[in-house]
């Protein structure tokens, strides 16, 4: 499904540190699929796509990604061996005014991929590249989230990178390399417990207000 040429003929750039910024790595065909199958999230952030409804396309994609020549591909391009180490695949749909602050992600990670699968021209809560913590520093140009385009880095000390603050649809599925099994067990658990808070949260408010 993935169009692994696209990361081939993808140059890697050491500014601020090491990343792939490229487009193309999407069958243009299989956009329309793709959108129809997505998972039915209703909930800003990044989820775990399993917890959702979604269609059989969107679902080998996810397989795609997961497997060892994805990773192979990803990781020559950016001098990691991520060939065998576990994934933490999450997606996106809807994306709130607090997400996006520049971060450079826990040491769990070996590296993270993302591939934007928004119509083209969609544009607001662009990623950059950072040299530190500051959104408007220097840094990258923005990347564009239409469909197909796609980014790569490793996980390190200086790795900032973030988004101004934006509020609406933005797709994307984000896949991460993590160190071992048990940092994948971690995330389960902090991502199951985040999940519950969020329904609490939800359902006071809504008691509040009957």
């Amino acid at each position: 499904m993935l169009r692994y040429e696209a990361i081939e003929a993808t140059p890697a750039s050491d500014y601020p540190f090491r990343n792939l910024i490229g487009a193309d790595i999407m069958p243009p065909e299989l956009e329309s699929d793709i959108a129809r199958d997505f998972p039915q999230i209703d909930k800003t952030g990044f989820m775990r796509p399993e917890d959702f409804p979604m269609g059989p396309s969107f679902k080998m994609l996810l397989a795609e990604v997961r497997g060892p020549v994805f990773a192979k591909a990803i990781g020559e391009k950016l001098g990691v061996n991520l060939v065998g180490k576990p994934t933490w695949v999450t997606v996106r749909k809807w994306s709130a005014l607090k997400d996006g602050r520049p971060h450079t992600d826990g040491a769990d990670k070996l590296a993270s991929a993302l591939i934007y699968l928004n119509p083209e021209g969609s544009s607001g809560g662009n990623l950059r590249f950072l040299e530190g913590p500051d959104q408007d520093g220097p840094g990258t140009q923005e990347v564009n989230p239409g469909y197909g385009h796609f980014i790569a880095f490793p996980r390190l000390d200086n790795s900032w990178h973030g988004h101004t603050p934006f509020e609406g649809e933005r797709r994307v599925v984000q896949i991460a390399w993590l160190v071992s099994e048990d940092a994948v067990a971690r995330k389960a658990k902090r991502h199951g417990i985040t999940e519950f808070l969020k329904k609490l949260f939800s359902k006071t408010k809504q008691d509040e207000m009957m």
